[in-house]
């Protein structure tokens, strides 16, 4: 604001009332500013205010100084370790930035840290801004960001979640997303220094934050947890009262897991006279001891298949048992057991408690018996429904090589079909790549099928929309199979279109592969 001995000031005053009312005086400054307002005095009032108005605002203008601060010192960019991606892998980088496939984006990724290649400099800002949409790459990208990568990172806050958190300083001070992402890896490689940063900072994280910290907990999970993860339960947040619930249903040796198994033999047991059968009893009402278990009073949520109350304390109280129980009280496999729920009148609360077991504590043999049953009695026809679960969520715990074999089987069913929606469904879950044999038997239905179907049937709009899916998962070596199958087709079918999209990714994943000398 302008003082009252200034220039500016009685100048507002004139202008505001007028020279009518306000006789002008011309206005008085030092220096050459002052000679230049003088040579005013012999103008009309309303001029010489116009004027001296004009020459002020162009004096202050040209004598504004700037505000100056102390520079800050950037430290420079350390130097690289991972030697730089060849100009090939750069020109397939870029016309996958160019596009929006997601597949193609990380399998560069995933090549590029196999190759112990970084990303170039100039697609730097772009992924960066990439990670910050889309949590899923994250985890991929760091490891082929570069020291100019992390450097970048570290200038700008959009790009926080990519500061390199290894210290326990840096996870005091770091970025909610890069601590979580550094946590995720701590975990995978060092569990208890994982589960020490969490103890060391628990009581400032907020809400939201402890959930997801936690949550990471059930990678490496073990023994060692289980005093720090009961004293969780008492945790002022119900979301994290809920997982650190659900992790210690998982350990077998907790006493979540000893209590659920006390309750449950109350109302489940296995009978070995005269023949091998499930028994069945549901509580007549809801323990309050079982709150502390994890166990929701109220049924699934709308939209899931519909259960009563009863049945449904049951099926979690199943799903917190250890699934050793049964096998040792039935002197069975667990795919015996599990086809013993299907001739029971219970067999919905059975079958879903299993599979809930079996996902928690991630047991190999329990989820491949459960979903070979799941697909025999879908590909019959016979309804089996999930309670809460998502059916790729359990397939996905199965390993690569087990998920293939299951899919073989399936499509060497005199039954299969490469348009039905389970297939397609089935081939879409997959954990990618395919190995040989599975690829080729796909190739083998694909080509019988095409073959087959001279106009389009209603349910082959899937299959087409899939084939481009199917892709990014066909092994690159097996490209020319691909090309011997497409070849066979007539110029006049209508799967032509449908093909040439997939060769297309196929053929471009094979350069991609190429460029990084694989």
């Amino acid at each position: 604001m302008a003082s009252p001995e200034s220039p500016w000031s009685s100048l507002l005053t004139t202008a505001l009332l007028g020279t009518a009312r306000q006789p002008w005086q011309p206005a008085i400054a030092p220096g050459q500013l002052g000679q230049l307002l003088a040579q005013l005095r012999e103008q009309p009032p309303e001029a010489a205010l116009l004027l001296t108005a004009g020459i002020l605002s162009i004096h202050q203008q040209v004598g504004w100084q700037p505000e100056t601060r102390p520079a800050t010192a950037i430290a420079p960019c350390p130097p690289e370790v991972l030697t730089p991606c060849s100009p090939s892998a750069s020109r397939c980088l870029q016309q996958i930035l160019a596009g929006t496939s997601l597949p193609l984006l990380l399998e560069w990724l995933t090549l590029a840290a196999i190759a112990q290649q970084r990303i170039p400099e100039l697609h730097l800002p772009a992924l960066l801004d990439k990670g910050k949409q889309q949590r899923s790459l994250r985890s991929t990208l760091l490891p082929v960001l570069g020291q100019r990568g992390r450097w970048l990172a570290a200038q700008n806050s959009d790009w926080d979640y990519a500061i390199a958190v290894t210290t326990d300083a840096a996870w005091e001070t770091g970025s909610p997303a890069a601590r979580l992402l550094a946590l995720q890896t701590v975990r995978a490689e060092s569990p208890d220094r994982a589960r020490a940063w969490l103890q060391s900072t628990w009581s400032q994280e907020a809400a939201s934050d402890r959930a997801q910290f936690l949550a990471t907990l059930q990678v490496g999970l073990s023994a060692a947890d289980l005093p720090w993860l009961e004293q969780t339960l008492g945790d002022r947040s119900q979301a994290v009262r809920r997982i650190a619930a659900d992790l210690l249903a998982r350990l077998p040796d907790s006493s979540i897991a000893q209590q659920a198994t006390v309750y449950t033999n109350q109302y489940v047991s296995l009978e070995r006279q005269p023949t091998l059968a499930w028994q069945v009893q549901l509580p007549l009402q809801l323990d309050a001891r079982w709150l502390s278990l994890g166990i929701d009073p109220q049924p699934a949520a709308q939209g899931q298949p519909q259960i009563g109350e009863k049945a449904w304390w049951l099926l979690q109280l199943l799903g917190a048992t250890p699934l050793t129980v049964w096998t040792e009280a039935g002197q069975s496999s667990p795919a015996q057991l599990v086809r013993l729920t299907q001739t029971h009148e219970w067999q919905s609360v059975l079958f879903n408690g299993l599979a809930l077991a079996a996902q928690r504590q991630g047991d190999a043999a329990w989820l491949e018996a459960i979903f070979r049953l799941w697909l025999r009695q879908q590909a019959a026809r016979q309804e089996v429904t999930l309670i809460n679960l998502k059916l790729e969520d359990l397939f996905r715990i199965l390993s690569r090589d087990r998920q293939h074999q299951v899919l073989i089987d399936f499509l060497q069913l005199p039954t299969a079909k490469m348009n039905d929606s389970l297939m397609i469904w089935l081939l879409r879950y997959t954990t990618p790549p395919w190995s040989v044999d599975l690829t080729q038997l796909v190739i083998q239905h694909l080509d019988q099928h095409l073959r087959d179907t001279q106009i389009f049937a209603n349910t082959d709009w899937e299959l087409r929309a899939a084939l481009k899916e199917f892709a990014h998962s066909i092994p690159v070596e097996l490209t020319t199979d691909v090309m011997k199958f497409r070849s066979r087709l007539t110029t006049t079918s209508h799967w032509v279109q449908s093909l040439d999209g997939l060769l297309e990714i196929l053929q471009f994943r094979q350069e991609m592969t190429q460029s990084f000398g694989s």
